[in-house]
């Protein structure tokens, strides 16, 4: 990890930062579809790297500690998933100051340190939830037969480190708001590097399963460093030094402006905690060890090819963003129509993907202890291909009216989610919580939010 202290702009005041030349003009079409490609290409060119990483450190995490240790490493990662915080929605707040900044970076100085104020404080809270619980020994309870004896350590620590990661975290959304999506990506793919060395040290030290997961949380921290100090740099602005230091400040007028857009935003995000990474939660306590890891392989395929998704339409965020600040008019329903349709074949395309080459692959990184059927990468297959068809629609619903709508619609299908995960869970094992999350967003979120945006346009 870089470290902290060799940051240039800390030694800078705000003023005396130099500001980043003006980008040269684009026409719009050809603008927007400069950023998409380029997004797209990089997460493309990168992925076969990330999941080859992720694969790699899966498989190293078995061999040091057999499967159900990996089932107690997986579950205990995907925790933080679990809590309704993400970045709070700040991500949205930030976007909407950069793109209606022009030349002032004040908004945007003021609404980074209001959010970076805001996830300390939650992360000081994060810490005591998690350590004070692990000292009576309640979450080995709480996580059901599959996370063992070891959980309230490892919960102990993960709380620790997930912690340092939340206001570092809004690094990637400073970045993605002055469309530099790729660098993003680029940036994971380093970290998925990070993450491998850490855990290869990990394992050759013989360390328990709690050092694993303080490994991929380290890789996370200085990812989100990387970010902060990348985006500073493009805006003029100690990004950095913003977020190390807002924990100090007092709440301004920037507070009340950050959650307009924010609270809905984080409402999104807590639904989709709830509808998602509770899986394998539910899968512990109706099955095992062996579903858990079985879900976990597959979904160590799932995540890459959703997210080559979300690197393709973030961007999207930000363009309509700024046209809504410029007081242009927004994109005809008939780009919006093409958009969902490249985005629906683009979800297919990867989703084929997943059902010929993923049960082979899942299998062998579990040594072939555990089998992962085509029944689950089918179910992965389906829940991509819907995400990928809603994505440009609800990349259009992103000011404050239309948060406020997703934000209905996902706690909607998040409730419908866990009622279905369950039963299915009970009936099915490993795809079933993936089929409740398909059919619970496809009638829910992805319908509704197309209709809306649709007549919106």
């Amino acid at each position: 990890m870089e470290s902290l202290a060799g940051e240039v702009t800390l030694s800078v005041p705000y003023d005396d930062v130099p500001q980043a030349p003006a980008e040269r003009p684009v026409s719009r079409r050809a603008g927007i579809l400069h950023i998409l490609s380029r997004s797209l290409l990089t997460r493309a060119a990168t992925l076969p790297l990330t999941a080859l990483t992720a694969l790699a450190s899966a498989r190293t995490v078995v061999d040091a500690v057999g499967v159900p240790g990996y089932a107690l490493v997986t579950l205990i990662t995907s925790l933080p998933a679990v809590l309704p915080i993400g970045d709070l929605g700040a991500g949205a707040a930030i976007t909407e100051a950069v793109a209606g900044q022009g030349g002032d970076r004040d908004p945007v100085r003021g609404t980074l340190a209001s959010s970076g104020r805001t996830l300390s404080h939650v992360a000081a809270l994060i810490v005591v939830a998690g350590t004070v619980p692990a000292a009576f020994g309640a979450w080995s309870l709480l996580l059901g037969g599959a996370a063992g004896a070891q959980a309230d350590t490892a919960v102990a620590v993960a709380s620790v480190f997930f912690a340092c990661t939340l206001p570092l975290g809004l690094g990637r959304s400073l970045l993605a708001a002055v469309n530099r999506t790729h660098t993003v990506v680029l940036l994971q793919a380093a970290t998925g590097f990070l993450t491998l060395a850490l855990t290869l040290s990990v394992a050759a030290l013989h360390l328990p399963a709690a050092a694993f997961i303080a490994a991929g949380f380290l890789a996370q921290c200085g990812w989100g460093a990387a970010c902060l100090l990348l985006a500073g740099r493009h805006l003029g602005i100690p990004a950095l030094r913003i977020v190390l230091t807002s924990a100090r400040g007092a709440a301004g007028a920037e507070g009340a402006r950050v959650r307009r857009l924010a609270a809905p935003m984080a409402v999104i995000s807590a639904a989709s905690a709830v509808a998602y990474s509770t899986d394998r939660i539910v899968l512990s306590h109706t099955t095992g060890a062996a579903a858990v890891a079985a879900y976990s392989a597959g979904a160590q395929l799932f995540v890459p090819a959703s997210s080559l998704v979300g690197a393709a339409g973030l961007p999207l965020w930000v363009h309509f963003a700024r046209r809504r600040h410029t007081g242009e008019d927004s994109s005809p329903r008939r780009h919006l129509m093409r958009l969902t349709a490249a985005f629906a074949l683009g979800g297919q395309s990867l989703g084929l993907g997943l059902v010929l080459a993923g049960p082979a692959i899942a299998t062998w990184i579990t040594h072939g202890r555990v089998h992962v059927g085509t029944a689950l990468m089918l179910c992965f297959a389906a829940l991509l291909f819907v995400q990928a068809l809603d994505y440009p629609a609800s990349m259009w619903l992103t000011d404050a009216a239309g948060l406020r709508f997703q934000a209905t619609r996902a706690v909607v299908m998040a409730t419908a989610n866990l009622a279905l995960s369950v039963p299915l869970a009970y009936f099915l094992g490993p795809p079933g919580p993936v089929l409740a999350s398909f059919a619970a967003y496809a009638v829910a979120v992805a319908a509704p939010t197309l209709r809306r945006a649709m007549t919106d346009a």
